[in-house]
């Protein structure tokens, strides 16, 4: 264990109990989904646990800050984001992509058409090629797939978890959708789904 960590074991333990169990009690209800997403953006369990343990760290120090426990899930998402991007930052691995931003009519008329949703039709069978088409796609593109499709999110709450606007959002999950599908036709065609 590094001095990073034993000092952040010390913090723990001496907050008020009221408090840490308070925080337990948001954070464990939080837990699967967190470690889900940081799974698929890591594509490596141990970097997914590491990504998680640093969440929970600084969700716990700046647990004070929310004051409203409806809000936990968005809040303990944009935690886990924001820390997963300042891990890419220090890994540098993937080249920036340039986000074109729709706007509120085309945001609008988009949600009330059916959308062609690839995670949704293999919901049922998460197999190794899907894995794989997922983990082909732009981190933050593969975000917002995860955030939307698989543990809904809402646009407005993805946007503020991305700190981005709504339209941002729509163009990269309309995006990340279309690369899915792209990758995934041919063997929903090959399995009878298509």
């Amino acid at each position: 264990m590094d001095h990073g960590q034993s000092a952040h074991l010390r913090l723990l333990k001496t907050v008020d109990v009221d408090v840490r169990l308070g925080f337990e009690e948001v954070f464990l209800h939080h837990l699967d989904a967190l470690y889900r997403t940081s799974l698929r953006l890591t594509r490596s369990k141990a970097d997914a646990e590491d990504l998680l343990q640093e969440t929970l760290l600084r969700a716990f120090k700046g647990y004070h800050q929310l004051l409203d426990h409806t809000k936990a899930r968005a809040w303990l998402f944009q935690i886990l984001i924001n820390t997963f991007y300042n891990w890419k930052k220090k890994q540098k691995r993937e080249p920036p992509i340039i986000d074109v931003e729709l706007s509120e009519d085309l945001v609008a008329s988009s949600l009330d058409v059916p959308v062609y949703n690839p995670v949704e039709v293999f919901d049922s069978m998460l197999t190794d090629e899907i894995e794989a088409a997922l983990g082909q796609l732009h981190s933050e593109f593969r975000l917002v797939v995860l955030l939307y499709d698989v543990e809904g999110l809402s646009y407005d709450e993805i946007a503020e978890v991305c700190r981005c606007s709504k339209g941002t959002v729509a163009s990269r999950l309309y995006r990340a959708r279309e690369i899915l599908r792209g990758a995934l036709e041919e063997y929903a065609q090959r399995h009878g789904y298509l």
